[in-house]
């Protein structure tokens, strides 16, 4: 297990452990000769006094419920159709990894041209159809810019949901089922009784990583607005490159990039309690 270990130290603990231990320092790399000062908490108490910090919190949270929740519905709802056998479901199965295999910065620079407001295919597509009379500014609106890259998000994110519930659904013996159709249980039952607790510890897993990736989500953002329009998209890890790589201000960066660590640390261990607390009482 040696190589394993030293990788993932070196990988893995070596900078989580530098980054929490930067997070009480105040350095910064405009003024390189400065050093760094130990400010103990200081950093952490400037962070959260900060009001950008709680509007970029409460966008993250947004971004992450909205994204992960359409992944998964979409995802479920894909697994359920491809589960039973038809003529050409391999074929599906197939393309259904097409947007998981795309490079995220290629396929988001691809969905931006679609949004592009004067050029776009998307609103061509809407005008030929007669569903809207003017153009929308997917990107460019406040309103409308953090459901856009939502969209974005989920389309990348369906095909992981939808392999690893397809893979639960296919785990489930199929004499469960018969015994069920015997008691009278059909179609939604079924789904209510059968399906849905068997495949819970399946999607409890898929959802968990989906939340800690949605959250974290860089590359789509970035690539596609840089946090705009005024701040509108800008949620925690983006806010975290500016501070890094904008201001230069490594200490805050770091304190960042730790209340993030904290926060999905919080989340997982809640999520998995209430997981085996929900299996227990199952």
């Amino acid at each position: 297990m040696a190589p394993a270990l030293v990788f993932l130290a070196a990988v893995v603990i070596y900078p989580l452990a530098t980054t929490l231990w930067g997070s009480f320092f105040s350095e910064s790399l405009v003024r390189p000769l400065d050093g760094a000062r130990f400010v103990g908490m200081a950093n952490y108490v400037q962070v959260l006094s900060d009001r950008a910090f709680w509007l970029s919190l409460w966008r993250t949270i947004l971004w992450t419920v909205g994204s992960v929740a359409g992944k998964t519905i979409i995802g479920l709802v894909l697994a359920l159709l491809l589960v039973h056998p038809f003529r050409g479901n391999a074929i599906y199965r197939v393309l259904l990894l097409v947007p998981w295999a795309t490079p995220q910065v290629v396929g988001a620079v691809a969905w931006k041209w679609l949004y592009d407001s004067q050029h776009g295919y998307l609103n061509y597509l809407l005008l030929m159809a007669g569903a809207i009379h003017d153009r929308i500014i997917f990107l460019g609106s406040p309103a409308a810019a953090l459901v856009s890259l939502m969209v974005v998000d989920i389309w990348f994110g369906v095909p992981f949901m939808a392999v690893v519930l397809l893979a639960g659904l296919q785990s489930i013996p199929s004499d469960i089922y018969d015994a069920a159709a015997v008691d009278g249980a059909t179609g939604w039952r079924q789904f209510r009784h059968v399906t849905l607790p068997l495949l819970a510890p399946v999607l409890g897993v898929a959802t968990n990583l989906s939340v800690v990736w949605t959250f974290n989500s860089f590359n789509i953002i970035q690539t596609m607005t840089k946090g705009g329009p005024v701040g509108a998209t800008e949620i925690l890890v983006i806010r975290t490159y500016k501070e890094a790589f904008a201001t230069y201000n490594v200490g805050t960066a770091s304190t960042y990039s730790s209340l993030i660590f904290l926060i999905l640390m919080a989340f997982s261990i809640w999520y998995w309690r209430l997981l085996r607390r929900g299996g227990s009482a199952a």
